[in-house]
């Protein structure tokens, strides 16, 4: 089961629909502070990688339930949204530090950069793991999907709470 597409339709319809779902609820009510979001140095990459995360999910749900596909292929295009990630997350991280300095309160950082690393590090396995067929498949993958999921409603909230304040 771990290899087998097949056996994971169900999860994956309900991650694509969960995260479709976010996606136009976050796009709802960032459209209500556009222009909050947009002014703030941090609030806008937020937004944006937030859609961008649940836009990514929404892809690789699909990718899963292509009809036919090897899981070679499932793999790579995992592990290209998972190079894709880390390198907008790279990005988002430099340009925030440098728009905010030394502002932004400490712990949070540590423990928001942590969760964005470990996300990170098992997207990259996970689309390895395909690739290889080992290390866990699909479980890995799912692990990174739930963890994925719950990771952009945090960031959501706090962007929401934030630009409302």
């Amino acid at each position: 089961m771990a290899y087998s597409a097949d056996s994971w339709r169900d999860f994956y319809v309900m991650t694509g629909g969960a995260s479709a779902a976010l996606t136009g609820l976050l796009f709802v009510a960032m459209s209500m502070h556009a222009k909050a979001i947009t002014d703030h140095p941090l609030y806008g990459t937020r937004a944006v990688g937030t859609l961008i995360s649940l836009l990514t999910q929404l892809a690789l749900s699909g990718a899963v339930l292509v009809p036919g596909q090897s899981t070679m292929a499932v793999g790579i295009e995992v592990e290209v949204a998972a190079v894709a990630s880390l390198i907008y997350t790279a990005n988002a991280i430099s340009r925030s530090r440098r728009a905010l300095g030394p502002d932004r309160p400490r712990v949070r950082t540590i423990l928001e950069s942590a969760g964005g690393l470990i996300w990170i590090i098992l997207f990259l396995a996970s689309g390895l793991s395909l690739m290889l067929r080992t290390g866990g498949g699909f479980y890995l993958l799912a692990l990174v999907m739930l963890f994925m999921f719950g990771w952009n409603v945090y960031v959501s909230w706090v962007l929401i709470t934030e630009v409302s304040d």
